[in-house]
C-alpha cells in the first residue's frame, strides 16, 4: 500500500474540511441532537449536489467512480466535523451492497437517487444475536406473486427518514437460508420504535407485520449472498473506524490548543512534561488507528481479503478510542465534561463506534489466527 495520498485525495480532504467547517458548526450539532431525525435533509441534499454519496458509484448511476479508500478519507473528515448524517449506513452499508448484489433494474431504480441525495436506505442485515449467539432474522414465506415478511430487526439506523430498508430475512421453508429484500417504509405493516442511545445517532427497532412484497423486491437469496453480506459489514466497520479517527483528530488538536492556553502556576500546562507525554500518547494512538484503518480500507478497495485487517483495526479502535478520550478529559479537567464544551459532542460521537466495534468472537478469532 502506498501511504502517500494522491493530489485528488488531498483535494477531496481539503474541500470536505472547508465545506464542513462552514456548514457544520457546533451550534448546528447541538440543534441536530434535539431534532427528531437527528440530521438535516437540506444538508444531505447539498452533500448529494457535491457528489459525496455517489463518490464510489459508477458514472452510469450518477457517481464519480472513485474508490472505497477515497470514500473512507471523506468519512474521516465527516468524523472530524462530527457530522450527523446517514452516510455510512446508507452509502457504505446499502449503496455498495446494492451495487454488488442488485439487479440492473434495482441499481437503476435506487442508486441514482442515493447518489443525488434524494433518498435514504436503511440497512437491516446484521441481525441481533439470541442467547446462543445465532443471528435472529425476520422470516419470509413464499406466496403466489411474491413474499410475506414477519419479524423484528433491532438497531436499524435512520429508519424514520428512510424510503426503503435493505432487509435480511430467514427463509421459512425446507431450503432455508438468508434472503435480502428491498422493503418500502411507507406501508403500515412496517412499524418503527425509537431506541435510546448516548450519542446523536438515531436507531430503531423495526417490526414487520405481514409485509407483502413482489418478486422484484428480492435483491438476493441463498448461500451466494453470505460472502457479500459479510463484506458489506466489513466495509461498515472500517467506515466507523474512519469516523472515529476523524473525531479523535479533532479531540487531539483541541486538547493541544487548550494545553497551550490554560495556565497553572503562571505557565501554560502544555509546558509541563507530563502533559506533553499525554499529548504524545494521544498522537501515537491516533496514528496507529489511522494506519491500521487505511490498510484495511485499501485492501477492501482493491478487492483483497481483509477479514484479519478489519479485525485488527476494529479491535485497536475499541481499545484506543476510550483511552484518547480519557486523556483529553483529564487535560481539560471539569470543563471538558460539561455539555457546553464541544469535547462532550465528540466524546459521545466517538464512543458510539467504539462500542459497536467491540471485539466479537469473529474478530478475536481473526486476530488470533493472523
Amino acid at each position: 500500500m502506498n501511504m502517500q495520498f494522491s493530489e485528488t485525495q488531498e483535494m477531496l480532504r481539503t474541500s470536505a474540511r472547508e465545506f464542513l467547517a462552514e456548514n457544520c458548526p457546533s451550534s448546528f450539532l447541538r440543534e441536530m441532537r434535539r431534532d427528531e431525525q437527528g440530521f438535516s435533509p437540506e444538508l444531505w441534499k447539498t452533500m448529494g449536489e457535491l457528489g459525496w454519496p455517489g463518490l464510489a458509484f459508477p458514472e452510469e448511476y450518477g457517481g464519480s467512480a472513485m474508490s472505497f479508500l477515497d470514500l473512507c478519507l471523506l468519512i474521516e473528515e465527516m468524523g472530524r466535523a462530527c457530522l450527523p448524517s446517514p452516510f455510512i449506513s446508507t452509502v457504505v452499508g446499502c449503496g455498495l451492497l446494492l451495487l454488488e448484489l442488485g439487479s440492473e433494474e434495482q441499481r437503476n431504480e435506487f442508486l441514482p437517487g442515493l447518489a443525488a441525495g434524494d433518498s435514504i436506505i436503511a440497512p437491516a442485515f446484521h441481525g441481533a444475536p439470541d442467547s446462543t449467539g445465532t443471528r435472529v432474522l425476520p422470516a419470509v414465506e413464499r406466496e403466489d406473486g411474491g413474499f410475506i415478511l414477519n419479524g423484528t430487526h433491532l438497531f436499524v439506523p435512520s429508519l424514520s427518514a428512510a424510503t426503503h430498508v435493505l432487509c435480511a430475512t430467514h427463509t421459512a421453508d425446507e431450503a432455508g437460508g438468508t434472503s435480502l429484500f428491498m422493503v418500502p417504509t411507507s406501508t403500515d405493516h412496517v412499524v418503527s420504535t425509537p431506541l435510546h442511545s448516548i450519542g446523536s445517532e438515531r436507531i430503531y427497532q423495526m417490526a414487520l407485520h405481514g409485509v407483502r412484497l413482489p418478486h422484484g423486491a428480492l435483491v438476493g437469496t441463498g448461500s451466494d449472498i453470505s460472502e457479500l453480506l459479510a463484506r458489506a459489514l466489513l466495509r461498515m466497520d472500517i467506515a466507523q473506524c474512519c469516523d472515529a479517527a476523524g473525531a479523535l483528530s479533532w479531540v487531539l488538536d483541541d486538547t493541544v490548543a487548550y494545553a497551550k492556553e490554560r495556565k497553572q502556576f503562571g505557565h501554560p500546562i502544555g509546558s509541563f512534561q507530563s502533559i506533553q507525554h499525554y499529548c504524545a500518547d494521544m498522537h501515537v494512538m491516533l496514528e496507529g488507528l489511522r494506519t491500521s484503518t487505511y490498510h484495511a480500507a485499501w485492501r477492501l478497495s482493491e478487492g483483497l481479503q481483509a477479514d484479519k485487517e478489519v479485525a485488527v483495526a476494529c479491535a485497536y479502535a475499541h481499545k484506543v478510542v476510550p483511552q484518547v478520550l480519557g486523556i483529553a478529559h483529564q487535560i481539560h479537567g471539569a470543563m471538558g465534561v460539561t455539555q457546553e464544551h464541544d469535547l462532550y459532542l465528540y466524546s459521545t460521537r466517538a464512543a458510539a463506534p467504539a462500542r459497536a466495534l467491540a471485539p466479537t468472537s469473529q474478530y478475536l478469532d481473526a486476530v488470533l489466527t493472523a
